[in-house]
This record gives structure tokens, C-alpha cells and sequence, in this order.
């Protein structure tokens, strides 16, 4: 009957921004022509082509605000005329570099351009509203310059952050147990463990005593035009401990414990992560007691379909699985 009260709900509200609470949403919400803090401070990054401020050395970062900018530069991800300013940087080695305004106070929008002033690459939504751009091929020798702009007419107070690229590889464990979930992709309808997005859960039992590993994909994509991530819900069971979670993703993570494991009244803890670092949740579950973990990307675009999450939990139980000496005197109790 769960199952069926979430399928009904999200057959309600399925598409419609906000209708699930927004860090469990997966398409991405409606935005206004503006969202911002209206921030100016005189002088930040350059004004045009000419006067662009000159990244030095990697990683770099430098803070400002374009209220007071005027909109020079057309970017093809945010039509509007947005004040805008520019950075150039020349790049020292053959590799890759990745650009983010994420810490940034509106609605931005990024691109970078080639020393002819040819757009390369353009992103409007990544981190929320905010803007960020990876995997960025660079050559030794060449000029590159970043434009930050915003939505619409959008400006503020930004943060712009410019640092070389270190691919993040995870390598999924020998015996850990599988998501199971299709890989996404363009029209793609998350019907495997969606939880309250879609439907279905994966149960996730322990493998040794009160402790499992399991490996995932998960990625965004479009849904007819719209930007979607896929959510994947976790369920498990406590035994009667602290219950321990670890979620490490090649993407920038958000992981949620859902320790009210109802749609329409969730209660949770929540954290992110960059890609690589592992984000880590814990919390006391009475023994039986049924909770969930959400894992997904920060951000509804940019990430490709494939990219790994590995999840560690402790203090765990499945009803037929034997659990560990320490913990198996407190589930005995659960059946007297």
C-alpha cells in the first residue's frame, strides 16, 4: 500500500517544481527572471575583452559583485542582458581545468571562450543557480577567457573559482552488492527506485554482520526539454545502534538519511559533498525501524549518465540475515 500511495502522489504532482520538498526533487525547479542579492562593489573582474583580469597561477579565486557592470558580452545559455565581466587566463600545461561561480549570491550564468572571442562552452544551472563548467580542454601557450554573467537580467555578488581538473575514478568493491537501476539518459523515466519521485526502493541488507557496500550510477539528463537528475532511494532497517552511512560519488553528492520514511512528511538529515570526498550521515534507528538514503547530484545538468557512487552503511538489518553477536541479542528482543 506504501507503494502505491507514493506512485499516486507522484502521478499528482510528477513535473510540477516544489510538489515533492526541493533537495528531493528531480527536475529541476522553475526559476524566476531573477534571483539575487542586487550586489555591486566598483571594480572585480574585467569590464570587456580588453581589460579582462588575468588569471596568474591555478587554483585561483576572486570575489566581486556586477550590479554595477554593464552587459557586453552575449553568452548562449543565458539569453538577456545580464552585466557581465571577464578573465582571461593563459594556460601553462596540456590538460583540462574546471571554473565554478557556485558560491556566488544569484543567479549566475558562465562561459568560456577561445582567444578569438569564440564561445566554447556555457552553462546556466549546475550548482543550484549557480554556474560551473568542468572538464574544460586547455593547450599550454593559449588564451582562455571566462566570462561571469547571470539569468535573464540577473547580477549580484559572485565567487569564481578556476582550479586544474583531477579526474575522480571510484572502483566499486569485489562483492558489493548493485543499484540495479538502468543507466539514464536523454527521455529516460526514473522508474527504479525513484522513492517519492517515482516509485520503488532498493533494500539493502548486510553482508557481514551489520555492514554492506553498494554500488550505483547517477547522473542528470533531459526529460522532454526539462533537466532532470535521477534520485536513487535506499532502504534499510536498523538494529538497534547507530546507524552509520558513507556515500562517495564521481560527481558532486547530495546524501540524504531519511529517518521519517513517509512522502508526505519527511524528516531528514542532509549533507554534499564535491566528487571524491566522501560524505558521511549517522543517527540512532531503534531496532527494525525502517529508514531511507537518497543519493543524487547537487545540481540538475552537466553530469553525465554514468558517473559511480559507492554507499557504506553500519548498523543495518535484514530480517533472514544473520547479524553480528554485538546486535543480535537486541533484534532477538524485537520477536519475544
Amino acid at each position: 500500500m506504501r507503494f502505491i500511495l507514493a506512485a499516486m502522489l507522484i502521478c499528482t504532482v510528477v513535473g510540477v517544481a516544489g510538489a515533492v520538498d526541493q533537495p528531493f526533487s528531480n527536475v529541476a525547479p522553475a526559476k524566476d527572471a531573477y534571483q539575487g542579492d542586487w550586489a555591486s562593489d566598483g571594480r572585480e573582474g574585467g569590464e570587456s575583452w580588453n581589460d579582462a583580469v588575468v588569471v596568474p597561477a591555478l587554483p585561483y579565486t576572486d570575489s566581486g559583485a556586477t550590479c554595477d557592470n554593464t552587459h557586453d558580452i552575449t553568452i548562449s545559455c543565458a539569453a538577456g542582458a545580464a552585466p557581465d565581466v571577464v578573465y582571461s587566463y593563459t594556460a601553462t600545461f596540456n590538460g583540462e581545468i574546471n571554473v565554478d561561480l557556485c558560491a556566488s549570491g544569484y543567479d549566475t550564468a558562465l562561459a568560456i571562450f577561445d582567444a578569438a572571442h569564440t564561445e566554447l562552452f556555457c552553462n546556466d544551472d549546475y550548482c543550484g543557480v549557480q554556474s560551473e563548467i568542468d572538464n574544460i580542454p586547455v593547450s599550454s601557450g593559449q588564451t582562455y577567457f571566462i566570462v561571469v554573467s547571470g539569468y535573464s537580467t540577473s547580477c549580484g555578488s559572485y565567487t569564481v573559482n578556476v582550479r586544474r581538473n583531477e579526474p575522480c575514478d571510484l572502483v566499486c568493491p569485489d562483492g558489493a552488492l548493485q543499484e540495479g537501476e538502468p543507466e539514464c539518459g536523454d527521455n529516460y523515466y526514473d522508474a527504479t527506485n525513484g522513492g517519492c519521485n517515482s516509485e520503488g526502493w532498493t533494500d539493502m541488507c548486510p553482508q557481514d554482520g551489520n555492514h554492506a557496500v553498494m554500488c550505483g550510477k547517477g547522473g542528470t539528463y533531459l526529460y522532454y526539454g526539462s533537466s532532470y537528475r535521477d534520485t536513487d532511494w535506499i532502504r534499510v532497517y536498523g538494529n538497534g545502534e547507530t546507524m552509520t552511512a558513507t556515500c562517495t560519488a564521481e560527481f558532486p553528492v547530495q546524501f540524504i538519511f531519511i529517518y521519517n520514511p513517509d512522502c508526505y512528511n519527511l524528516l531528514y538529515d542532509l549533507t554534499t559533498a564535491s566528487a571524491c570526498i566522501p560524505a558521511t550521515l549517522s543517527r540512532y534507528v531503534a531496532a527494525g525501524q525502517e529508514v531511507w538514503m537518497w543519493v543524487g547530484t547537487q545540481q540538475f545538468n552537466g553530469v553525465p549518465c554514468d558517473k559511480e557512487w559507492i554507499l557504506e552503511m553500519t548498523g543495518i538489518y535484514c530480517e533472514g540475515v544473520p547479524a553480528d553477536k554485538s546486535s543480535w541479542g537486541t533484534i532477538k528482543n524485537m520477536y519475544k
